[in-house]
């Protein structure tokens, strides 16, 4: 655009003016002449200063269009696409160049690998004013939020089974041993022959996307699990291993060999298990040479008397085990043990025979006679049937030793044997004719859920277990389903 000279024009108004007072009248006549030039005169002035801000606004403001056109108009740009999805515009497409080639270089310094750029950013003419134009620094950022690029990686196979993808070879080897180590951790290193893995284990190079790239411990606690899946119980009072694997529906050893690094004879309030049975994608093998110690298993001798039934049995003297002292190469494949060969053995303490008393008598039927036994005989009642501290006590306390042994009140058939909340370890048992009983707080059950009892069968031992202030029974008769005395049943 053409600028206004504004030296011209301010020449051009002086000008007009030294003409208009060169025509002044000479004197006498100025009377008549000069309140009509002055009327004009001051017109013109007007009207030429209102022309002059007039031209001096047009070319400021010409001026400014000139300069700031881009902030006022749309005018030509690009817009850089993904996936048909604008993400910035600019103005030099060599800019977008610069970016590329910038970010490629950082990645490569990142990963310590040649690497290309995969995204097919669509470049498409546009309108933009300059406050839509990104600045280089912008560019690089967005073009690094949404690339995508491959590169020289290294994959883990197992049997032919790719399971994971890592930076390099260096870290998908640290991967391998973090495995071993896991299954080998607890283990006297100098025990150690040799360390395998029952797989066929395999590294190698491929071409992956970033996305694929797996963090190294991330793998390794996948290859160890073989799964993602996270489960977690926080132990509570009152918690065993059994009951807890039982809750949920687990084994006691799948329950243990999830808790490798667990004591689990002696697990701590607040402490942390896992509930997922790991299903490892490799199998550790570890073969040792050991010296240890090894229970020799004893002998029982069994002596026969006419009074006691067949099923029934008193141990006159307990059995002991042996101890040898054996030198092996042992196998052990995740910590279990799959092979031995014995090198020496020496016997340190010979094993004791156990023996034991029973009788030659066949038992009676396992139903019910309609008449009740005590289940305890020479128990103490420390507590009886009714209203107690505010509540109400559903049976009898018969106290006695821990380990003494319960007798069932009548025949007939177990319906449960287990673990049942505050009574802790507890048999139910059906007798018929509407009549069931309940043994409590027992230590040790002798029975299970659909077993047949006859009257006076030992069922189990008496105990501590649940919500109990020291070794006792807890009997309860039952009739159809409501609870009654036992001592008005009992003989």
């Amino acid at each position: 655009m053409k600028k206004l000279n504004l030296t011209f024009i301010k020449n051009l108004t002086l000008n007009k003016a030294d003409k208009i007072f060169k025509k002044l009248p000479e004197e006498g006549q100025e009377k008549q002449i000069i309140p009509f030039l002055l009327n004009k005169q001051i017109k013109g002035a007007i009207a030429l200063a209102c022309a002059t801000t007039l031209i001096l606004s047009g070319s400021y403001s010409l001026d400014y269009l000139d300069s700031h056109e881009n902030n006022v108009f749309s005018t030509d740009s690009f817009s850089i696409l993904a996936d048909g999805k604008e993400l910035c515009k600019i103005r030099d497409l060599e800019q977008l160049d610069t970016a590329l080639e910038e970010l490629e270089y950082d990645l490569e310094e990142k990963h310590q690998h040649d690497l290309s750029i995969e995204n097919n950013f669509q470049i498409e003419p546009s309108k933009a004013k300059d406050k839509e134009i990104i600045s280089g620094e912008e560019l690089y950022n967005i073009l690094a939020e949404n690339a995508s690029y491959s590169i020289l990686a290294d994959a883990i196979k197992v049997d032919g089974n790719q399971v994971g993808v890592v930076n390099s070879e260096l870290e998908a080897k640290n991967v391998v041993e973090k495995v071993k180590n896991y299954f080998t951790q607890n283990y006297d290193k100098e025990s150690v022959i040799e360390v395998n893995t029952k797989e066929k284990v395999e590294i190698s190079q491929i071409k992956a996307s970033n996305t694929d790239i797996q963090a190294a411990e991330e793998l390794a606690n996948y290859i160890i699990k073989g799964t993602d899946e996270e489960q977690k119980y926080v132990v509570e009072e009152g918690d065993t291993y059994w009951t807890i694997a039982e809750y949920f529906n687990m084994s006691l050893d799948e329950l243990i060999s999830a808790n490798p690094s667990s004591d689990s004879e002696n697990i701590q309030i607040g402490e942390e298990l896992n509930l997922v049975v790991p299903k490892p994608f490799i199998n550790v093998q570890v073969k040792r040479k050991v010296t240890q110690e090894e229970k020799m298993p004893f002998e029982t001798e069994y002596q026969y008397v006419s009074y006691m039934y067949n099923d029934e049995e008193v141990v006159e003297r307990s059995g002991k085990y042996g101890i040898s002292e054996i030198e092996a190469i042992i196998t052990e494949q995740n910590g279990i043990q799959i092979a031995k060969e014995t090198i020496s053995e020496s016997v340190i303490s010979e094993p004791t025979t156990k023996i034991v008393t029973t009788g030659t008598q066949d038992p009676p039927p396992r139903i019910g006679t309609g008449t009740f036994i005590n289940p305890l005989p020479g128990a103490m009642i420390s507590s009886r049937f009714g209203s107690r501290s505010g509540g109400f006590h559903r049976g009898i306390d018969l106290a006695k030793a821990t380990g003494s042994s319960i007798k069932a009140t009548d025949g007939g058939t177990v319906i449960s044997a287990g673990w049942d909340g505050s009574y802790g370890y507890s048999i139910l048992i059906n007798h018929g004719g509407g009549y069931s009983s309940r043994y409590a707080h027992c230590s040790d059950m002798y029975v299970s859920a659909g077993d047949k009892v006859y009257q006076g069968q030992i069922i189990a031992a008496v105990g501590s277990t649940g919500v109990s202030t020291g070794p006792h029974l807890h009997f309860e008769i039952m009739k159809y389903g409501s609870v009654v005395n036992p001592a008005s049943y009992i003989y």
